[in-house]
């Protein structure tokens, strides 16, 4: 996101940023265990999320922001949540919860990976473990959010494959 915005490109920036809320908003759905409904509800749902009066007010910084800095500040402050939120959850050790410069660059990030990893690292059960040493994808809705893909279960032998190990 800032890196489109840092070379001009402020819509591509903006759509990228929009993204990054929606993905903040199915990460608190994930991480206070609710259902995350499909995009029609999502907001709404999300308002019922006990993150919500402390995050709804950044998420909304985040979208309207009229270049990618301020679109940057807002979400450092949502990455900073989140991981706050993550140490309290007690899943894995407690990790840092600022962000830092990306490389030197002006562009400010959380590093997900490390809590991917400390995640990756309390599984042990074996099937799950095996699969966790593939490439990590997510969940189907990480990359769809299609309806009938989402709520169909007749669709996850056609999907199946992407997550066998």
């Amino acid at each position: 996101m800032p890196r489109a915005g840092y070379v001009g490109d402020e819509l591509g920036s903006a759509l990228i940023g929009s993204r990054l809320v929606r993905d903040i908003m199915s990460l608190c759905f994930l991480m206070e265990k609710q259902y995350a409904p499909y995009p029609k509800w999502l907001g709404t749902a999300f308002q019922q999320l006990d993150c919500a009066d402390d995050l709804t007010p950044v998420l909304r910084w985040a979208i309207l922001a009229e270049d990618w800095r301020a679109r940057q500040a807002a979400l450092t402050q949502a990455y900073e949540y989140l991981a706050e939120m993550h140490n309290q959850f007690g899943i894995t050790r407690s990790l840092p919860s600022n962000v830092t410069d990306f490389h030197g660059r002006p562009f400010k990030v959380i590093h997900g990976e490390r809590f991917a990893q400390a995640i990756l690292e309390q599984i042990v059960d074996p099937h799950l473990k095996k699969l966790s040493q593939r490439s990590l994808i997510g969940s189907i809705d990480q990359f769809s959010d299609n309806t009938k893909l989402l709520s169909d279960t007749t669709w996850q032998p056609e999907v199946r494959h992407f997550y066998q190990g």
